[in-house]
């Protein structure tokens, strides 16, 4: 037990063990976060609730960590929630953390929903998905 006026090795007024327990638990904390962090999506394109004038050739999506396309795959759906034809999903060249699909097909005007699920860096899946429209081109955007 500790005498009234004494400190224990905890509190020590010359840093005692406090401060290497706050900094070794906030490195842990920094270093674990980093662990849990996943692959986000950080932009798209067509993105996301857009409204294009005219029917995307491909679909382009931006992550905030490296994927593997062998284990990832996108869907593109009309209103229906029918599946669009869609081109082979590939890494976007030197770039690991986009990856990009072709539209072979111009789609007709209406809602559409790209879905998507990556394997991330970490070896989580992340599966989301948003949806953009293709509007009837107004004269002069031809």
């Amino acid at each position: 037990m500790f005498k009234a006026g004494t400190l224990s090795p905890v509190a020590g007024p010359q840093g005692g063990r406090r401060p290497a327990v706050t900094a070794g638990l906030a490195i842990l904390l920094v270093a674990s976060g980093a662990a849990w962090a996943h692959a986000a999506l950080v932009k798209s394109a067509p993105g996301s609730r857009e409204t294009l004038s005219k029917p995307p050739t491909r679909i382009v999506l931006k992550f905030s960590e490296a994927v593997e396309p062998k284990f990832s795959s996108v869907r593109l759906e009309d209103a229906d929630g029918k599946a669009m034809p869609l081109g082979s999903l590939m890494l976007s060249p030197g770039d690991p953390t986009q990856i990009e699909i072709a539209v072979p097909q111009a789609l007709p005007r209406g809602s559409y929903t790209v879905r998507y699920r990556v394997l991330s860096q970490d070896g989580h899946v992340v599966k989301y998905g948003y949806t953009f429209r293709v509007a009837t081109p107004t004269r002069g955007n031809d």
